[in-house]
């Protein structure tokens, strides 16, 4: 028993170097970004905010992932076994639920965040909001609905879930859910963050295609990047939409209560007694979470 929960830990120890190691890298990265940035100004240079948006993306996927890659691929994966075949109803119940988790989450963070601003004295001020307003469509849809996705569910949904769902479902899905919404590095994202990865983790688990959280993420930065960018030019549009997304919410809560006892969790070929003892409490896992932390606390001071 002592030797499997000391295997366990130093699974999930080794998961959280690997996704720590995509954090520094992010961290680390925004240096030399900023002083190539600088240079290029001073020879009279201007770099747009979407190509510093996507430069800045590539580097960090590509440098990032591919060393957590390197540190996490060799770690055993579970045994194969069968997959349900999802009908249309369970894509249609798993989108309602993914934009209620979308609005409920910013909403949460909204008020939190606007409860601290409020005792520091300074106005609330949303970082990605700030990004985006900054950047063309082109740039947006490159960054945000195209390489995110992409990157991020091979990442923390392939990657990640195949090697720890031997340890149970649940698990799987706390853990990828927690990774995910740590590694967007600040308060705002954090709460929709963590409820969407969940989702996608067990529509991956469902399916055993991340082809279809890929086309979820998308959709879903889609709609809460372009979509809410340009309807809010239209008074009428903007009604609609709000209208729409009122609905969506209440059917996404409504759906979830009424299929909740119906959700599928496998126990896992290695299943652990504790999410927080074998999952979080290690070194790896410590160290991401301090990792996280220097990221939310930068946003915060640059903010």
């Amino acid at each position: 028993m002592v030797e499997y929960l000391a295997e366990s830990r130093k699974t999930f120890s080794r998961i959280g170097i690997g996704f720590g190691a995509f954090l520094l890298v992010s961290l680390v990265l925004q240096f030399p970004i900023g002083v190539m940035m600088g240079l290029l100004t001073k020879v009279g240079i201007t770099v747009s905010a979407d190509v510093l948006m996507i430069v800045n993306s590539l580097l960090m996927y590509a440098v990032g992932g591919g060393i957590t890659y390197l540190i996490i691929k060799d770690l055993p994966l579970a045994e194969e076994r069968e997959r349900i075949t999802s009908s249309p109803s369970f894509f249609i119940t798993a989108f309602f639920i993914c934009i209620s988790l979308l609005y409920i989450g910013n909403m949460v963070s909204l008020i939190l965040m606007g409860i601290v601003n409020g005792i520091q004295g300074k106005p609330t001020i949303n970082p990605i909001g700030e990004v985006i307003d900054q950047m063309n469509t082109w740039g947006i849809f490159l960054s945000m609905v195209v390489m995110a996705p992409i990157f991020e569910e091979l990442f923390f949904r392939k990657l990640l879930i195949d090697r720890v769902r031997q340890y149970g479902d649940k698990t799987a899905i706390i853990v990828s859910g927690f990774v995910f919404g740590l590694s967007h590095g600040n308060f705002y994202q954090f709460f929709y963050a963590f409820a969407l990865g969940a989702v996608f983790s067990y529509i991956y688990l469902r399916t055993g295609k991340v082809i279809y959280t890929i086309i979820f993420h998308a959709i879903i930065n889609f709609m809460g990047s372009i979509v809410a960018l340009y309807i809010l030019q239209y008074q009428w549009l903007s009604a609609v939409y709000g209208l729409f997304i009122l609905v969506s919410i209440i059917a996404g809560v409504v759906l979830f209560i009424f299929h909740w006892k119906n959700l599928i969790f496998n126990q896992g070929e290695k299943p652990v007694a504790s999410v927080v003892g074998s999952g979080f409490c290690n070194f790896g896992m410590v160290l991401f979470f301090l990792l996280s932390a220097a990221m939310f606390l930068m946003s915060e001071i640059i903010s």
